[in-house]
């Protein structure tokens, strides 16, 4: 491709926002094609390739400019079953372009931009892609990193930040990143680049060049074919603004990106339900996996509350009779209103033939979910796996889990029957010898939880690393899964008295949100302060990432009413909890420390009645 001299000597095509405050500009200089976008007059990505390579040729290779088909004002409502998106409305200008004979479309929002290539009806080999993504070669950039292959199988890597022209050389495992990529721009404000509804196509990586970002499959030279289709699109290529990290934290395009849940599979949802499930793999001992400790567990969940219970690897290696000790489990979890999940190595479901005989005695048996694991790459094999299993999981009313993949994309839009995926770096490293930092925690909600739900398994007190107890409670509030499974064995937390303090809590622990606020004195990857409304209560989380004590104070003046709130605030003390009762009058100037490395969780309970007191005060 040649490269760009920054000279155009036809028109070039203006592509605005619905408030025109973001401009995507695509132009082509020596039949080659680029775009670059401003925001607010500013350049945020300049001159940046366009491009796909199908069989053999350039799917834009063209002597014509860019030409506008149409312009379209479209208005989203996201309205999800299990997640934050609930009553959400996205509005943007949908442009389809023509190049030659070619097609792109672009979508343009006021928080960002994203665009996709339309493909030949009858398919194609891809070879490779020319998109890139040109950033300013002095902003800093946020990337996870590990140091061996798995960086790229599993997602699972920590997060950290360099030069945006240094993301080429940082990485003992070459140039090649996984998403998302977060900017913070030096004029202040957030860029992320990724992808959006993946589907019938091989994952997006991005591979650095200087200051410059294309994108990378798994398949390298050998490619990947696309099936035919009369309406085949690549996914979206996605940049996202956030002017700080509230906003970040709340943007919502990359679900809006992805198509509605097709009635074909998702006409009657009332299976998908959010909730907490205990867990005995990550504290496995030699009971683990007995029948009757799992039973134990069952009943364990009951005394708190949570909706699930999750049997994970070698059940099926472990039990002599597994289906009739399955249904035990289950029968027992039906009385004791715990539903029961099971795990499974995905290379055993690749056949479609066994696939849907396992599902379907799953389905028999009244299994809630399934977790399947060890995918462990984006290549479009296993991205069609995906899609394949959860179709085939939707149609017989089963939760999904996805684990060892890449991050979200928003696939649990389209298919809300996932309730969760991996693609973090989560507190199973903290067995493995990899003890989870503080930093990378403080950094999770700002990088890869903007995607979508990622199953950290938070909560793992009796192995926290370096980190404390209220940091690990904070963390069931700020790592974000609608199925939310807890780390530490359910056992430990109703009988060591150390947790007695928070036991209130854990039995009130929301699995979906209705709202979050990003509180003053967050920093990605120094201090994560979230503050999260489920129904009337709001819940107040923070975690330090740093290893010196921070104080803070807390202004909670977004909460319209606080005169309608009694508090609870949970902080650390030696290797226990402090709690201590805050009454409205206290709540409008709240001072907390955080220890080094530490958290705090602060409850903020509606006064009940006060709701009702205060509708008949302005009705008179």
């Amino acid at each position: 491709m040649a490269p760009f001299t920054g000279q155009c000597s036809e028109q070039p095509l203006l592509l605005k926002s619905p408030s025109e405050n973001i401009v995507v500009t695509v132009f082509r200089e020596k039949n080659s094609f680029f775009y670059k976008v401003a925001l607010n007059g500013a350049s945020a990505l300049t001159a940046s390739p366009l491009g796909l390579q199908i069989d053999g040729a350039a799917l834009l290779n063209s002597t014509t400019a860019p030409v506008l088909l149409r312009k379209k004002l479209l208005t989203d409502t996201l309205a999800l079953l299990k997640d934050h998106y609930q009553g959400k409305q996205m509005t943007y200008f949908n442009y389809q372009v023509a190049i030659g004979e070619s097609v792109m479309e672009f979508a343009v929002f006021d928080n960002g931009c994203a665009f996709r290539y339309r493909l030949p009806e009858n398919g194609g080999h891809i070879q490779s892609e020319q998109t890139g993504f040109t950033l300013d070669p002095n902003s800093r950039v946020w990337f996870f990193e590990r140091t061996n292959s798995w960086k790229l199988k599993s997602y699972a890597g920590l997060w950290m930040q360099t030069r945006a022209d240094s993301l080429d050389k940082i990485s003992p495992e070459g140039p090649v990143q996984g998403k998302p990529v977060i900017v913070e721009c030096k004029q202040g404000g957030y860029i992320f680049i990724t992808e959006a509804a993946l589907s019938g196509f091989s994952g997006m990586r991005l591979k650095a060049a200087g200051n410059r970002l294309a994108v990378d499959f798994t398949e390298d030279a050998a490619g990947f074919t696309v099936q035919k289709s009369t309406e085949a699109y690549s996914p979206w290529r996605v940049i996202g603004f956030a002017k700080d990290l509230n906003a970040l934290v709340n943007h919502f395009m990359i679900a809006a990106l992805n198509p509605a849940p097709d009635p074909v599979y998702f006409k009657n949802m009332a299976y998908i339900k959010p909730g907490r499930a205990v867990w005995s793999w990550i504290t496995k001992d030699e009971r683990y996996l007995d029948p009757g400790f799992e039973k134990q567990l069952i009943n364990a969940a009951a005394m708190l509350g949570f909706e699930y219970t999750l049997i994970d690897d070698g059940w099926e290696q472990k039990w002599n009779h597994k289906w009739q000790v399955l249904k035990e489990l289950i029968d027992l979890g039906n009385i004791k209103k715990v539903g029961v999940w099971v795990w499974k190595d995905s290379k055993f479901l690749r056949d479609s033939v066994y696939r849907n005989a396992f599902l379907d005695t799953l389905q028999q048996l009244g299994v809630a979910g399934i977790k399947i694991d060890f995918m462990n790459s984006e290549a479009k094999a296993l991205v069609d796996f995906e899609t394949g299993f959860l179709k085939a999981a939707a149609q017989r009313k089963l939760m999904v889990n996805f684990h060892g993949c890449q991050t979200s994309t928003g696939e649990y839009r389209t298919f809300p029957n996932e309730l969760t995926r991996e693609g973090i770096r989560g507190m199973e490293l903290n067995i493995m010898n990899e003890p989870i930092p503080a930093w990378h925690n403080a950094a999770l909600p700002f990088t890869r939880l903007i995607t979508g739900p990622g199953d950290y398994t938070p909560g793992l007190f009796s192995k926290k690393g370096a980190t404390t107890n209220a940091h690990q409670l904070a963390l069931l509030y700020l790592m974000e899964s609608p199925f939310l499974c807890i780390a530490e064995n359910p056992l430990t937390l109703l009988n060591d008295p150390r947790f007695k303090p928070v036991l209130p809590l854990l039995r009130k622990l929301p699995a979906t949100w209705d709202e979050r606020v990003v509180l003053p004195g967050s920093r990605i990857g120094q201090a994560a302060i979230i503050a999260k409304r489920n129904g009337r209560d709001w819940y107040v989380a923070a975690v330090n990432g740093q290893e010196k004590a921070m104080t803070l104070p807390l202004d909670l003046s977004f909460i319209k009413d606080l005169s309608g709130y009694r508090a609870t605030l949970v902080n650390d003390t030696g290797d226990g909890f402090t709690t201590t009762t805050l009454w409205p009058g206290q709540l409008h100037k709240i001072t907390v420390t955080l220890q080094p490395s530490g958290g705090m969780v602060l409850y903020l309970e509606a006064v009940p009645g006060k709701e009702t007191r205060s509708r008949l005060k302005k009705k008179k």
